[in-house]
């Protein structure tokens, strides 16, 4: 385990990190309201989710290999980094950013580095739910029209599953008094959250 300085230096550089991220997206949201889209990112935005659609499924196939799990975690943990291009990418395009999308993507890096880096107990089953939906979700924006229909279904079955999966393991460690159970319960709030958001965006969209 790493010593407390070391997590306070992590924690200091996650927190620097969204701080940059937000000071990004204010500098894009107000060149676009005073200067209109800008050109050629909707073309970029969408060679960008055909690789991250590849880039997801060769996470997927590393996830699904025991000698490669440690380097799965960090790069699945890194991804979430990568898709702040999408908030930057819509803005910069014309495209409004909704509360969904903006706390989806401000905190699952700090989903993931609780409960991916660390306290992995189970990471691989929604995290491999997660990169697949991700596969179908960014090959969708990337061209793949075909594929809509499925993305309600592994959007809610990734959530869903990583619910009752985080109620389970929390369950079982205060029946044995195992300990540290915060990470599964800020686990759980994040993933609640996600789903009333997800549930209220397809009824919304009538996706």
């Amino acid at each position: 385990m790493p010593s407390s300085p070391i997590r306070i230096v992590k924690m200091i550089l996650m927190i620097l990190q969204t701080l940059v991220f937000v000071a990004a997206w204010v500098v894009v949201d107000r060149y676009v309201k005073t200067r209109g889209p800008i050109a050629l990112v909707r073309s970029i935005t969408l060679l960008n989710s055909r690789f991250y659609a590849l880039a997801s499924a060769a996470l997927l196939a590393m996830m699904l290999r025991p000698a490669y799990q440690d380097t799965a975690r960090l790069l699945f943990h890194a991804s979430k980094f990568y898709e702040y291009i999408d908030v930057l990418g819509v803005r910069a395009a014309g495209g409004e950013i909704g509360l969904h999308f903006a706390i989806h993507h401000l905190t699952t890096p700090y989903l993931t580095y609780f409960r991916v880096l660390s306290n992995h107990e189970g990471w691989q089953i929604v995290a491999g739910l997660n990169a697949f939906h991700h596969v179908l979700m960014y090959a969708y924006f990337g061209g793949a029209a075909g594929l809509r229909p499925a993305l309600p279904v592994t959007g809610t079955l990734q959530l869903a599953v990583g619910i009752v999966g985080e109620l389970w393991i929390l369950t079982r460690k205060t029946m044995h008094h195992e300990a540290p159970l915060w990470p599964n319960v800020l686990t759980l709030g994040l993933l609640g959250t996600y789903l009333v958001f997800w549930l209220r965006d397809l009824r919304a969209r009538a996706f």
